[in-house]
């Protein structure tokens, strides 16, 4: 008898022992696995320029259709200055924890290039995901050219009678909007003039205290269409389809095509579930109807915008290249990777 009663504890125990085995641990808190990342709290984009810029103008709203996409407030925050570097040292010093996200251009490249930044941008952020790629375009103030010229090629001649009377505005001094115009100007002698935001800029041009800018087309097409500015030449190699009686750069042989991409970044060491889970969402935004009408309005629609991880990398990763060679002839670089 004892020895049946031995033998159905030890039964028993070892059962009670294998299901203690077979029970699944819980993921720890705060550790969601890849692909299953749920954002709990708002999210912050930051935006390395001003507000009412081609660049705040596009991640705006971008940032309420995710808003609704992921169910919690996205935020834009503005910080600006030093050609977009105080926005990217603003994010350098937030915790890569997911819940903070960078807008973009090639312009933080050229000021990674030239040194500027406290850390190596090329590896401490992550290019996410591509939003728009627009077409720059300089344009001038028809109050301040009226009488002198109406076309690039005028324009060009004006300058090389009055060198340093005519005016550039653009929004840094060392970005890609000051590599387009130098392309597009071989050498002639402008003021180059930088603004701390469009909508400051804008104003200039339109009232006459600026003779020409150089910016994206979103930027610019409600002035173009008041009157209150010309367009004088698209960087693209082929005429805009807005614009077909604008003269590009790439019919008077002008090696200038630069236009402004931007794209979300993220802080190296942000979860990979985070990363997945808005690239995800942004997706899902590019196909909205709402974003598709904003290309259409925003004339990002001439080129190719949106563009996955993979594609955005290639991207990033040849513009180093080409912009560090163009910094380099200007015997401006000052890192090279």
């Amino acid at each position: 008898m004892k020895k049946k009663v031995l033998a159905f504890f030890c039964i028993s125990l070892s059962l009670i022992m294998l299901a203690g085995c077979s029970t699944t641990t819980p993921p720890e808190t705060g550790t969601p696995e890849e692909g299953e990342w749920k954002f709990e709290r708002p999210i912050e984009i930051v935006c390395p320029w001003g507000v009412g810029g081609g660049a705040d103008s596009t991640i705006r709203p971008m940032a309420k259709l995710l808003t609704d996409i992921l169910g919690v407030q996205v935020n834009v925050v503005n910080v600006e200055g030093a050609g977009g570097a105080a926005g990217v040292e603003y994010t350098y010093q937030q915790p890569a924890d997911g819940y903070t996200f960078m807008l973009g251009t090639q312009s933080l490249i050229l000021v990674d290039l030239q040194d500027i930044m406290s850390m190596d941008f090329k590896t401490e952020f992550v290019p996410t995901t591509k939003l728009v790629h627009s077409i720059n375009i300089i344009a001038a103030s028809a109050k301040a050219a009226e009488g002198k010229y109406s076309t690039f090629s005028e324009m060009i001649e004006y300058v090389k009678a009055h060198p340093n009377e005519v005016s550039c505005g653009m929004l840094s001094a060392t970005g890609a909007d000051a590599m387009g115009l130098r392309q597009a100007i071989k050498g002639l002698a402008i003021k180059e003039v930088p603004f701390g935001s469009g909508s400051e800029m804008n104003a200039a041009l339109a009232g006459g205290h600026l003779s020409l800018m150089i910016t994206g087309t979103d930027e610019i097409a409600g002035l173009i269409a008041s009157g209150d500015i010309i367009p004088l030449l698209a960087l693209s190699e082929n005429r805009m389809k807005m614009y077909p009686d604008l003269e590009c750069s790439g019919e008077l042989d002008i090696d200038s095509y630069i236009g402004t991409w931007r794209g979300i970044f993220s802080k190296k060491g942000t979860p990979q579930g985070a990363i997945d889970a808005l690239v995800a969402a942004v997706e899902e935004a590019v196909g909205t109807d709402e974003w598709q009408e904003f290309l259409v309005n925003a004339v990002y629609d001439e080129r190719e915008g949106y563009a996955n991880p993979d594609d955005f990398m290639a991207l990033f990763l040849s513009e180093y290249d080409e912009l560090g060679a163009y910094l380099e002839s200007q015997g401006a670089l000052k890192k090279q990777y």
